[in-house]
């Protein structure tokens, strides 16, 4: 291409950025993240890192081990690690050696810790039932089911992370 069909190009972009998939997922993101650590700060969880919660929403109530915390999470376990000891600190998981497995540690919740995830899933809750009313349930629906297509998609193309 030359210059100025690139420069004609960009310009059409520029005039769709407003739409585009990219800025709209990253929007997105930012304002669930701002909402979700002014409502966790409100409700006694100040300097809460958002970071936290892919490995906290993916620990079941009789624990999991490191590994299948971080596939669920979609991180590495060496990424996780430093998540593990700052909730460790924060006093909302504990810690212990694997019953079977020593190269393997099960991770579990702290009363602290159920509570602050029952809390943030109660605000998650009120959030969606207020998107509800903003665009209607069954446009809410069509919103889920098109990104879970969207998410398998790029399991399926790229591979999990």
């Amino acid at each position: 291409m030359t210059k100025k069909e690139i420069d004609d190009a960009l310009r059409i972009m520029v005039n769709e950025s407003s739409r585009s998939w990219g800025r709209m997922s990253y929007q997105a993101k930012r304002v669930f993240d701002e909402w979700a650590m002014k409502e966790l700060a409100q409700q006694g969880y100040p300097n809460f890192k958002m970071a936290y919660m892919p490995l906290l929403m993916n620990i079941g109530l009789n624990g999991n081990t490191n590994k299948e915390i971080a596939a669920k999470s979609r991180v590495t376990k060496q990424a996780m690690s430093k998540v593990v000891k700052e909730l460790e600190d924060l006093g909302l998981i504990k810690v212990s050696q694997h019953s079977t497995d020593k190269r393997s540690v099960m991770i579990f919740f702290t009363d602290k810790g159920k509570k602050m995830v029952y809390t943030a899933k109660l605000q998650v809750k009120a959030l969606t039932d207020e998107y509800k009313k903003i665009i209607g349930e069954k446009n809410y629906e069509i919103m889920i089911d098109s990104l879970s297509k969207i998410i398998a998609y790029h399991d399926n193309v790229c591979g999990k992370l």
